[in-house]
């Protein structure tokens, strides 16, 4: 007996979820490809969190069409549907052991008990967890309940699996390692997944693609490159990767190419979704710019107003005629607080918006 994937697309159509006058969603679609991974990202009170709750059946649409693989799910209740959810606070029941706890939802499943226990281990196997059946939930780790809660979901073989900030209990370096185990698995056993953050390092780390919702609405669908490089608005530019919104000017559009002044600088940038000339915003990743102490080509003339050292890179807030400006730069760029600077500005990590 193998665990294996039943992985199903996930299909909104101009889906709404409402609380009297109050749109938790507003009229959203997308479709989750099988057996892609795509995360719902974004700030709080944004509506992920409920747009997963509505896959997993745990609310209900007000309006529009929920469809998993072939079957219209849009009012089943949770348990007519072929899905698993990992809970941010992995839900163990503190009373049984590991093994119970992954084989606890196959009870109902039809399958014997040795095939129940056989199934069970091979989830355990899969997360890595071999020789910890007999352990309570209080005797492991965090990283370890987060392991049962997937091998939980896991041996139900689910067309579906959501992942509710699976990692939001873990520290800095676990939630690293987490995120590359959840994706080598999903990758591994062909699963469609859904998974919530409001970590965009996270989204951009396990994610075939990115759904960014804002004010309970999509603000922009694509994959981590894509919203990266490419940000529809100002918002998405700003949550994927803190860039710096600038105030420029559109000289001249040619083709994908703008040529911009930011003051008495120009340069050439991606256009992006800009389309006309005239007034917009310049998105500038920290990582971009350079600081300089000499004459540079397209820079402008800041002052450092703090200087943040971190091991592996300085992190510098820059005061320009344009703003503050937050910069990443290498060990070899130092400057101290207060010393007058340039930040040459290349096209590379440069796009406009709207």
């Amino acid at each position: 007996m193998t665990i294996k994937s039943k992985s199903g697309s996930v299909i909104f159509k101009n889906v709404s979820r409402r609380y009297g006058n109050i749109a938790a969603v507003d009229n959203i679609s997308f479709t989750v490809e099988p057996g892609t991974l795509v995360t719902l990202l974004g700030p709080s009170g944004c509506g992920k969190t409920t747009t997963l709750r509505m896959i997993a059946g745990l609310e209900m649409p007000s309006d529009g069409q929920i469809t998993i693989g072939d079957v219209d799910v849009t009012y089943l209740p949770a348990t007519e549907r072929d899905v698993s959810m990992v809970f941010q606070s992995y839900a163990l029941f503190p009373h049984m052991t590991v093994i119970e706890n992954v084989g606890y939802g196959l009870t109902v499943s039809g399958l014997t008990k040795a095939q129940q226990l056989e199934k069970a281990r091979e989830g355990l196997a899969l997360v890595g967890l071999n020789g910890f059946e007999g352990r309570l939930p209080s005797e492991l780790s965090g990283g370890q309940q987060q392991r049962v809660a997937c091998a939980r979901a896991l041996v139900l073989e689910p067309k579906v699996l959501l992942f509710d900030e699976p990692l939001s209990n873990l520290d800095a370096k676990l939630r690293r390692r987490m995120r590359e185990d959840i994706r080598e698995l999903q990758v591994k056993l062909g699963l469609t997944s859904v998974y919530v953050t409001h970590d965009q390092e996270e989204a951009l780390a396990v994610s075939d693609r990115i759904i960014v919702m804002k004010n309970a609405q999509i603000a922009q669908i694509g994959t981590p490159n894509d919203l990266y490089d490419r940000p529809a608005n100002a918002f998405v530019a700003d949550f994927i990767g803190g860039a710096n919104l600038l105030p420029c000017e559109v000289v001249v559009i040619e083709g994908e190419t703008a040529r911009v002044r930011l003051g008495d600088v120009e340069v050439n940038v991606r256009r992006g979704p800009v389309t006309k000339t005239g007034p917009a915003r310049l998105a500038l990743r920290p990582n971009a710019g350079r600081l300089t102490a000499t004459v540079a080509v397209s820079a402008i003339p800041v002052d450092v107003k703090k200087a943040t050292y971190l091991g592996s890179h300085w992190e510098y807030t820059v005061g320009s005629q344009h703003g503050d400006i937050f910069v990443t730069q290498p060990l070899d760029h130092a400057f101290a607080a207060g010393a007058s600077a340039l930040l040459s500005l290349p096209s590379e990590g440069l796009c406009l918006v709207e």
